[in-house]
């Protein structure tokens, strides 16, 4: 199955199935109360939308849709995924000191993080430590510098909301002022007043409900991405030097901030003995 179509299973179609039936309940709610109006909908979001589309390129709104799937199908905490892979690192590295560097490159090839993979690749190519760092540094720049861009399109977009939402209200009033002198201004008034009101209503709410919740989420996101890549290139470092597993576990729990083997068993005794 391509990648297009990756939403459609497993828990991308969960994350869009949940997502379709709040929109599609959030609609009926706002329609029975009467507080669906086209007009109001049209100025908010597709004047919000179409100056996010004249500001970014479709690449970059591409990417920032992308990565905010991956925030949002993030389940693991942070402690749990450093975890993971510092075991990855530590299966790796007795692959390399066991079996050599053809069965390293076979190994590697079967995970999923391409990061990981170019950085074990890396590590094998390179003659020296200082080569594999500056290479995977430059790649980590580059990939956070588009997680930054992608953020910036959901900030803008968490801006624009509440800005044309008053442009909506003054759009609004400018209609109800027009309405007062007609023939049948009271008869128009009540249309008017509605765009007035509802621009503003869905410009903060899908500001301060929807966009800027997600920025944060994907915010905390990249702030993990960062760390793991940073632990992957140290990780990596250290599988050029051919390091046992044991010290690349060490080095990498203190490079994420966490307790070190002997804490761990000795939290984990700890836990058994008051159960």
């Amino acid at each position: 199955m391509s990648d297009r179509f990756e939403w459609l299973s497993g828990a991308g179609w969960g994350r869009a199935g949940i997502g379709l039936v709040s929109a599609t309940v959030a609609v009926v709610v706002a329609a029975t109360a009467g507080l669906l109006d086209p007009v109001a909908l049209l100025i908010t979001v597709g004047g919000a939308l179409a100056v996010t589309r004249a500001t970014f390129s479709r690449e970059a709104i591409e990417g920032a849709w992308q990565r905010l799937q991956d925030a949002l199908g993030t389940q693991d905490s942070d402690e749990l995924q450093a975890e993971r892979l510092i075991e990855t690192f530590k299966r790796l590295a007795r692959i390399h000191r066991v079996d050599g560097a053809p069965a390293l490159d076979k190994a590697v090839q079967g995970e999923d993080d391409v990061f990981l993979r170019h950085a074990v690749q890396q590590s094998l190519a390179c003659a020296h430590a200082d080569e594999v760092r500056e290479s995977l540094f430059g790649e980590a720049r580059v990939r956070a510098s588009e997680g930054e861009q992608a953020r910036s399109v959901l900030l803008t977009l968490g801006r624009l909301f509440p800005a044309f939402g008053l442009i909506g209200t003054l759009i609004g009033l400018v209609m109800v002022l027009r309405s007062l002198g007609g023939e049948h201004g009271l008869s128009t008034v009540a249309p008017a007043l509605g765009v007035t009101v509802l621009t503003t209503l869905y410009g903060a709410v899908l500001a301060n409900v929807v966009v800027l919740p997600l920025a944060t989420k994907l915010h905390a996101h990249l702030t993990r991405e960062n760390v793991a890549m940073q632990m992957i290139i140290h990780g990596a470092e250290m599988l050029h030097g051919r390091e046992y597993p044991t010290r690349i576990e060490r080095a990498l729990r203190a490079h994420a901030g966490l307790p070190s083997v002997e804490e761990s068993i000795g939290i984990t005794v700890l836990h058994e003995r008051a159960a």
